[in-house]
């Protein structure tokens, strides 16, 4: 992090351990994770690193044992595996929910969500419902309804993970022009060692037993980026064998997500 950058997110000594006695766990240990404001940072780990939980404690969902995480009053939004929708409501509806919770006047949901959809390329879809929607544009629902929360941290648990490769690609694409476009800081969850090379500044590289940060990789590639370019695939491999080096290094624990 070079002198006077501005930082978005900072996470200082943060443990987290679940359970007591005998059947304690701890899943992550004394992590130190700083995050500039507009970056792009990918924490890239295998089962049971802990790279969930940290999101989790950032978004606030659980609290740290020990540690501090400071995110100097910004607003958070966050995207899971599963876009969540709820399924009795229209698309309409369910980013108004979050509409409403942001404060916005009632006035200006209507108007808002089409620009929301605009955005995701989901025109004229305000009147389905999530049933009636590919998982694909389900995430892109997802995605929309985060972003009505007029966040500035954007937290992404491996959010396209359960999709087919054709429509991740063009899920990383939009997420790439929104986070462009609205100046997010984002932080993204994954286990794909592409995805991260394709999308990330900077990768963050855990190893488990207990989950902590093994080293931070930049990938100092230009964009836009796409997923079948060579210099992809050769940041790919080093992250690769950066994995197994770390997961045959780790005693065996289970816990951490």
């Amino acid at each position: 992090m070079s002198a006077g950058t501005s930082l978005a997110i900072r996470a200082e000594r943060v443990s987290k351990t679940f359970g007591r006695g005998e059947a304690q766990v701890l899943a992550l240990d004394a992590v130190d994770l700083e995050v500039a404001d507009g970056e792009f940072v990918c924490l890239l780990g295998r089962s049971g690193c802990g790279k969930s939980t940290l999101l989790s404690m950032i978004a606030g969902l659980i609290e740290p044992t020990t540690g501090v995480i400071d995110m100097g009053g910004r607003r958070v939004g966050m995207m899971f595996q599963d876009s969540n929708l709820f399924p009795w409501l229209t698309v309409e509806g369910n980013i108004s929910l979050a509409l409403r919770l942001s404060g916005a006047p009632r006035s200006e949901w209507a108007d808002r969500t089409a620009e929301l959809l605009d955005m995701v390329h989901l025109p004229g879809m305000q009147d389905r419902r999530p049933h009636e929607l590919s998982g694909g544009m389900r995430q892109r629902v997802a995605l929309a309804r985060s972003l009505a929360q007029d966040c500035q941290i954007l937290l992404m648990d491996e959010p396209f993970a359960a999709l087919d490769a054709i429509t991740r690609d063009a899920l990383h694409d939009q997420i790439e022009r929104v986070w462009h476009e609205r100046r997010l800081t984002i932080v993204f969850v994954t286990h794909n060692v592409r995805e991260a090379a394709r999308l990330g500044d900077r990768v963050i590289v855990m190893r488990p037993s207990p989950g902590r940060i093994a080293e931070e990789v930049p990938v100092l590639l230009a964009r836009p980026r796409k997923m079948d370019d060579p210099m992809i695939a050769t940041r790919a491999a080093a992250l690769h064998d950066k994995l197994d080096q770390y997961h045959a290094e780790a005693p065996q624990q289970r816990g951490a997500r």
